[in-house]
């Protein structure tokens, strides 16, 4: 959306209860114009709304600092210093973390999300990929265990049988955790970005719609370990604390590592292909630049090739030779994406993490910083200066605007004349 159209798209998506959208709008607006007083108001609002006390009377700080004659802004600051913070309840809290249902990696920044949220809000976090995952046998079995360790002890199972508990949003309920799709896009509870489970006092809140780390961290109270840190600091906190990969994929790790990757020194190159011909405009540009920053490593080094598309390991072949390495993984031929045709779902899971979990050993890495892919591999791990490489902006920094423009189902069928 173009800078200008941002503050008139915050204030509709307010109007209309879109706090989500109206929020990320805001901050958006605000990358291009940090003295935006209205922005900086329309925040305060919105941190005021959801019971952010200590959020709101920085947003009107700010927006009075730029406009100290704007009566409205005053009075809301003072509205603002008179808030009582909601109490916490009593007992334990919990966040159900469903899968986003795309890719794998951008399934679990969605994950990572909701971790620093349950962190932020003193929830216990249970995650569940059920049959919505790409990545799981569309059985009732949890897919996220068949790649990490769980993050808790409790299941989804439990959380069913808690007595007298409580559901946020309301959409949900003992009945119908199992369940997926139920008003993720529309519908009352759709599309419930960070900013809604802030100081909810239900004893359990339900995450199925996206939200990164990048939509969470600007609310985390002054006492939580990671305020103040930077993206990367905060990311490396989150992957190092509960992605913890099964004992069989980490040796499938060191498997391969010995036998391919082990005698020298080697740089990791992530090459997407497949849908993302068709989702990035510029991905022939973007190709064109990780293999001109390949170009500049040593070339007695091992080059490791990540890549969904068999047509780009094939192209890379005929380029690099017997310098080029790959896992043997299902690849697509075409341009619709792995994790829409896989024919073993579970194992293209396992594959992809066996990909990153071994560039994370390479001296190097260059990779699409528009691909979920790189961008985790950019994270998880301290690079030294100068020995990651990502083409374009990371999209771990997106706040994800576009998942509010998207329209729903109804507006769509209206508009059709269906």
């Amino acid at each position: 959306m173009d800078p200008s159209e941002l503050l008139g798209f915050a204030n509709r998506s307010l109007a209309a209860g879109n706090l989500a959208a109206a929020e990320i709008a805001c901050r958006d607006l605000l990358d291009f114009e940090p003295r935006n007083a209205a922005a900086l108001h329309l925040l305060g609002f919105i941190a005021a709304r959801v019971g952010a006390r200590e959020a709101a009377m920085g947003f009107f700080q700010a927006a009075l600092g730029i406009e100290p004659d704007n009566e409205r802004i005053r009075d809301n600051l003072a509205a603002a210093r008179a808030m009582v913070e909601p109490p916490v309840p009593p007992g334990k809290r919990y966040l159900l973390i469903k899968a986003w249902g795309f890719g794998f990696w951008a399934d679990v920044a969605q994950v990572l999300g909701a971790l620093l949220l349950a962190e932020a809000t003193n929830r216990v976090p249970v995650i569940h990929w059920g049959p919505e995952s790409l990545f799981s046998d569309k059985s009732e079995q949890d897919a996220f265990t068949r790649y990490f360790e769980p993050v808790s002890p409790l299941s989804l199972d439990d959380l069913a049988r808690i007595p007298n508990a409580s559901f946020f949003p309301p959409r949900w309920h003992a009945g119908n955790l199992t369940q997926t799709g139920i008003a993720k896009w529309e519908g009352k509870g759709s599309r419930a970005g960070a900013v809604y489970f802030l100081n909810r006092p239900e004893s359990i809140a339900v995450s199925d719609f996206y939200f990164g780390v990048a939509n969470v961290a600007p609310w985390l109270p002054t006492s939580h370990l990671m305020h103040g840190k930077t993206p990367n600091e905060i990311y490396r906190h989150l992957t190092g604390k509960y992605l913890k990969p099964r004992a069989d994929i980490l040796a499938a790790c060191d498997a391969f590592f010995a036998s391919h990757l082990a005698e020298a020194p080697f740089v990791a190159v992530h090459m997407r292909g497949s849908d993302k011909n068709l989702e990035d405009l510029a991905l022939e540009a973007t190709q064109r630049a990780i293999r001109a920053a390949l170009d500049q490593v040593d070339p007695s080094w091992r080059i490791f090739l990540m890549t969904d598309d068999a047509r780009c390991l094939a192209d890379m072949k005929r380029t690099y030779g017997a310098r080029l390495v790959a896992t043997e993984c299902q690849r697509s031929t075409t341009d619709e994406g792995i994790h829409y045709q896989a024919k073993d779902p579970v194992g293209a899971g396992r594959e992809v993490m066996v990909d990153t979990y071994l560039a994370l050993r390479a001296q190097r890495f260059i990779g699409n910083g528009l691909s979920n892919v790189s961008a985790m591999i950019a994270v998880m791990k301290e690079w030294a200066d100068g020995n990651c490489t990502l083409i374009g902006r990371s999209l771990l920094w997106d706040r994800g605007l576009r998942l509010y423009l998207i329209p729903t189902f109804a507006q769509q069928s209206i508009k059709d004349g269906s």
